[in-house]
């Protein structure tokens, strides 16, 4: 069942497919030229406009979970206390306002124009960007990118630390924690954070995973050969957060799998498993993991601003302040850190309580499968659900997952064909 939009048109059109295209498959093209972090919004100015041309609208009544946080975002302005922080909330508002499109827009286009297969080999070519840029993370760690749209900005803005690392990307974060006998550099490239690169790959592998089912082989030969490739940088990132990320899907989905006897993909998985904790202990990854853990104390802060961020959202619980501010014990600010901490402490209980349904309900419906492509689709929707704890989700990540909600919601709520 779903709710439609409707305005008199003489005829239906069928909408193009180049605009997901370009988000994906030209991120390499916008990285390059500084509008890498503002590409969903970029692209949904097409797809607003070829859309309104079209003339009809379906959306799935469980959107309406997202659409009032969207709405609940944009009243949340009111509370911002400072001029600067408008910045940081417009770049966040047209990263919610440009997800949506997306979301719109592959939900009302035709399957027989752009299948889930075709969807799926367009975020190959992301993922295949993605590893590449963290290979340019292990090997390059010190350069970073200056940009046209560095050049051309506003002082005020540019000088703004947020907006600097989205227009001057770096390959890689190099850290050096106090007492740390040598820094840790751990790829990013092309996102502004090493976070956001493990929060793509881990969103990505189960789509990736999904790919190899449905493709045929050469596209599935091409899948695993980037996926492999990706190892030696996902290592390089010491990233806590995707490996459990990925452990945790994967687990889910041999539990699936084994549930309903699929055997070749449960095996499959399992093999792969093998290999991957294999390569890991021959690194010496965990090692590596612990001596970051050691001097980087990430926990305890991770546990100090997660307690300022709650009591930060009880002072203003309805609209919550707007954006992320200076924490008053730590050099990092407070609603960081994690995705739904952003949210509550921005937007207030009202704002997490949408976000969060509109994750859930996602998950929920997507849990019935039939073939192994469905269940890895479910399988990306449930990593989101997991790692919107301690990741943040800027443009890329969340345009990844409204595509993947798209697909899964077009098959079990078909938008409504128009006369």
């Amino acid at each position: 069942m779903s709710e439609t939009l409707t305005r008199p048109v003489t005829r239906q059109v069928e909408l193009p497919a180049w605009p997901v295209v370009l988000l994906f498959a030209g991120f390499p093209l916008l990285w390059v030229l500084g509008l890498a972090s503002f590409a969903p919004v970029i692209c949904a100015v097409p797809m607003l406009v070829l859309l309104w041309a079209r003339g009809n609208v379906s959306l799935p009544v469980g959107s309406a979970f997202w659409i009032f946080f969207v709405i609940w975002a944009g009243v949340a302005v009111l509370a911002l206390d400072n001029i600067f922080r408008v910045v940081g909330y417009g770049v966040r508002m047209t990263n919610y306002l440009g997800a949506t499109m997306v979301f719109v827009y592959v939900y009302n286009l035709g399957v027989r124009r752009f299948s889930d297969r075709r969807a799926l080999t367009v975020l190959l070519a992301f993922f295949a960007f993605v590893v590449l840029g963290g290979w340019l993370g292990v090997l390059l760690p010190e350069v970073r990118l200056t940009t046209p749209t560095s050049l051309v900005l506003p002082g005020s803005i540019a000088s703004n630390e947020y907006v600097g690392a989205l227009v001057r990307p770096r390959f890689a974060e190099v850290q050096q924690p106090w007492g740390a006998p040598q820094p840790f550099t751990r790829p990013s490239a092309p996102f502004a954070y090493t976070n956001g690169w493990g929060c793509n790959v881990a969103l990505l592998v189960p789509c990736m995973l999904a790919l190899v089912s449905l493709a045929g082989r050469r596209v599935r030969l091409a899948t695993i050969l980037v996926l492999a490739l990706g190892i030696v940088p996902a290592f390089a990132t010491l990233n806590r957060g995707l490996y459990i990320a990925v452990v945790v899907g994967l687990l889910y989905a041999v539990v699936r799998f084994a549930f309903h006897g699929r055997l070749v993909p449960l095996g499959g998985v399992l093999a792969g498993g093998v290999v991957v904790a294999v390569a890991a202990n021959a690194v010496g990854l965990l090692s590596s993991l612990s001596q970051r853990l050691e001097y980087s104390a990430t926990n305890e802060s991770r546990s100090t601003i997660y307690a300022e961020a709650f009591n930060g959202t009880l002072a203003s619980p309805l609209i919550g302040n707007g954006a992320p501010r200076p924490s008053a014990t730590l050099d990092i600010s407070v609603g960081t850190q994690g995705q739904i901490w952003n949210v509550m402490f921005s937007f207030g209980f009202v704002g997490l309580f949408l976000f969060v349904g509109w994750f859930a309900w996602l998950a929920v419906v997507s849990a019935r499968w039939q073939h192994s492509g469905d269940l890895w689709l479910h399988v990306s929707l449930v990593v989101a659900l997991l790692t919107i704890v301690y990741y943040g989700y800027d443009g890329p990540q969340l345009s990844v997952m409204m595509l993947v909600a798209a697909l899964v919601l077009r098959r079990i709520r078909p938008p409504e064909v128009m006369a």
